[in-house]
């Protein structure tokens, strides 16, 4: 299966924000194959189980880190800046990349 995803560096995790059903498919992990920029890196992603609170904080790192509210699904008014309690909100889960290499 391929999924077209944002891939996100937050406090040096890559993570995946998605509301998607096909997340479970990394319930316990699996084997992936991430092409990012041209690069083939293979290795295991996971759903994370993280609470809301874990998953708010997790949003605003990867907008304080450059990442848009359209890559991680969101509709932002122009020149909002949601706080965590606010992306706390959002139902949205967390899986977790981590490479071979």
């Amino acid at each position: 299966m391929r999924v077209p995803v944002c891939l996100h560096d937050v406090d040096g995790q890559t993570l995946v924000f998605t509301e998607r059903p096909w997340r479970r498919n990394f319930a316990g992990g699996a084997l992936v194959t991430v092409t990012h920029r041209g690069r083939v890196r293979r290795g295991r992603a996971l759903l994370l189980e993280a609470t809301p609170a874990e998953a708010g904080a997790a949003f605003r790192a990867a907008l304080d880190n450059g990442a848009t509210p359209f890559e991680l699904g969101l509709k932002v008014p122009r020149g909002y800046e949601p706080t965590e309690a606010e992306l706390a909100t959002i139902a949205r889960s967390l899986i977790r990349v981590d490479y071979d290499d």
